[in-house]
């Protein structure tokens, strides 16, 4: 009903068999608007994303509706995403007559993965445009065996982001969220912590007066000259394990960080870097 997918090479069939695949869940699905999508919605791009949500509470919420529900993210424009009730009620609690539905603590923890169909491109293909709960070597794998099952009548290329997400202007409309510069950051200044690699940026905060958001323990030898530590993922455990937790406590992290950091005066919140190589597509989505 949102979607016009006549107007796409095999849009039907492959997003029938892609919502056949993971939905419910943290997929959403980018296409050409029916003429009947309000501009609001699509943000004048002629485009809007579908998803079908795997919480019972949301799928309880979206059936008593009986009609599509427009859902951005429960935080103000710009903070880092909410994962839990009180994350919602920090940022939206000035907002008059606010309900929020009790569900508990997101499973996945990061965003959808945004994947837009665009095959009238040449070549045709799919386009990842935001990394997130569904992992991109899954994309492909299904892409492949679509073709190899006869479902698709060609091939359908996947097209992911480079190394580093699509980033737009702020005054350009998105396609998808989390495509700006700036997006899900603290209210304190906030930086990328690496070893090696390009040179950085001098920043004047002392480590003293810092915080510390580590991964995996990766800077465990200069945990002591920061004033605070937050750990990510499970330490003890295989690292692609590591990579799906980090991601499922990233956000809710990320504001107790922000949270230690404005009661204490910190000047500074340092994220430190890892490579997700070889770690699976989760890794790569908390990278992003």
């Amino acid at each position: 009903k949102l979607l016009d997918l006549d107007a796409l090479p095999d849009g039907r069939v492959l997003f029938e068999e892609l919502a056949e695949a993971f939905w419910p869940g943290p997929l959403s699905i980018v296409g050409p608007a029916r003429p009947e999508v309000p501009a609001e919605v699509t943000a004048g791009t002629g485009f809007v994303a579908v998803r079908c949500p795997s919480h019972p509470i949301a799928r309880q919420l979206v059936e008593a509706a009986g009609v599509p529900l427009a859902a951005p993210s429960a935080n103000r424009f710009g903070h880092i995403s909410p994962t839990r009730p009180e994350h919602v009620f920090e940022d939206l609690q000035h907002v008059p007559f606010l309900r929020i539905l009790d569900g508990g603590p997101c499973e996945v923890g990061i965003e959808s993965a945004v994947l837009k169909l665009d095959t009238t491109a040449e070549p045709r293909c799919v386009r990842l445009l935001r990394r997130g709960g569904v992992a991109e070597e899954k994309l492909e794998a299904c892409l492949e065996d679509f073709l190899a099952k006869g479902k698709l009548q060609e091939r359908v290329h996947f097209i992911a982001p480079r190394k580093q997400p699509l980033v737009k202007e702020e005054a350009e409309a998105q396609q998808a969220p989390g495509m700006l510069l700036k997006h899900y950051a603290p209210s304190v200044s906030t930086m990328l912590l690496r070893s090696s690699g390009p040179k950085g940026v001098k920043v004047e905060a002392s480590p003293s007066r810092s915080v510390l958001i580590d991964f995996k323990s990766g800077w465990l030898r200069s945990h002591q000259i920061f004033l605070k530590v937050f750990m990510l993922g499970d330490q003890d455990g295989p690292e692609s394990h590591a990579a799906e937790e980090a991601c499922r406590h990233v956000f809710s992290t990320l504001r107790a960080a922000e949270a230690f950091a404005l009661a204490e005066k910190a000047e500074l919140i340092c994220i430190a870097d890892f490579d997700p190589s070889g770690l699976g597509g989760y890794a790569a989505a908390l990278h992003d």
